[in-house]
Formats: C-alpha cells, structure tokens, sequence
C-alpha cells in the first residue's frame, strides 16, 4: 500500500467504524423485534459472528 493509500485510508478509519457500529444496531434492533427472550449479549456475538464471516467471504472472492 502507497504511503497516499495509508493516509486516505486512516482519514475513514473513524467511518467505516461508524458505519460498521449502525450495521450491528440494526441487526441487533431486528433481533430484538423478532426473539422474544433475545439475550442482547448473545446477539451481539451472533451478528459479529456473522460479520467477520461475511468479511472473510469478501476478502477471499477479492
């Protein structure tokens, strides 16, 4: 990665962590609606289950 590559990407750093923090509140919130007795704690290991799968799934097809 180009030195220009870093700085662009450390400037979205705080972005992409938002963004990835508005996809766990909705998968968490639709988890909610839909488990009666959702337990918040396992959710939230579910839908980062889910996540880092579906970044390793991305990364590979790259």
């Amino acid at each position: 990665m180009s030195d220009v590559q870093n700085i662009e990407i450390e400037r979205y750093q705080d972005n992409i962590t938002e963004d990835i923090r508005k996809v766990i509140e909705k998968y968490r919130e639709i988890m909610a609606w839909d488990v009666p007795e959702n337990d918040t704690v396992e959710a939230d290991r579910l839908i980062f289950k889910a996540i880092h799968s579906a970044i390793a799934g991305i990364e590979k097809s790259q």
